[in-house]
């Protein structure tokens, strides 16, 4: 099998059964090299999709934490010390609920979780141009998707059961650390305080 069929197989049955597809997932069991250099090969692909949707948007219309975003200097290293960061704190925060998983699947858990979300960004980035209204719904669907996928994936991950408790779980870790990385890189000067003058 190649791995682009590999990877289609995957990505279908992620969809499909998504417990089932993250424990064929962590059976590859790569080394941990191949876990960083997927990490960076997902943040490279969002960025790239990030601008190529902010090229579809009146230059009015962008936001400054979406320019910064879609920044390579700037994007770049926020993609992945974000992943990273939330891969720990899955790590940890699942240990404090009697989870066993290791930070090693957890990084490739929302790997390859952030990795199946460029599929409907990427149809958002097609339709966008002639159907704004549609891509939007698309987008809040993405949303829906990612949180169903990603706590589907801990369960496997911790050896959990209820994928309720583990979304609440992921939306207070999101918040928390959607703080603190707004915080911290707001005094490295990486986003804007405020409006512009």
């Amino acid at each position: 099998m190649t791995l682009s069929a590999f990877l289609a197989g995957l990505l279908a049955e992620t969809l499909r059964d998504p417990r089932s597809a993250a424990r064929r997932l962590l059976a590859l069991d790569p080394p941990m090299e191949a876990r960083w250099i997927g990490l960076l090969l997902i943040s490279v692909l969002t960025l790239i999709a990030a601008k190529l949707m902010l090229a579809s948007v009146p230059a009015e219309e962008i936001q400054p934490w979406e320019q910064v975003w879609a920044n390579a200097w700037a994007g770049l290293p926020i993609q992945i010390a974000s992943l990273a960061l939330f891969a720990v704190a899955v790590t940890w925060i699942g240990s404090l609920f009697g989870g066993t998983g290791r930070f090693a699947d957890a990084l490739l858990a929302v790997t390859w979780v952030q990795g199946v979300m460029l599929v409907p960004q990427a149809v958002q980035i097609l339709i966008f141009p002639v159907l704004p209204g549609v891509s939007g719904l698309i987008a809040l669907g993405s949303v829906v998707l990612f949180f169903y996928l990603l706590s589907q994936f801990i369960c496997v991950v911790h050896g959990f059961r209820s994928a309720v408790a583990v979304f609440f779980g992921v939306i207070g870790t999101l918040l928390a650390l959607g703080i603190v990385l707004a915080v911290l890189f707001t005094m490295l000067g990486v986003l804007p305080v405020g409006p512009e003058a």
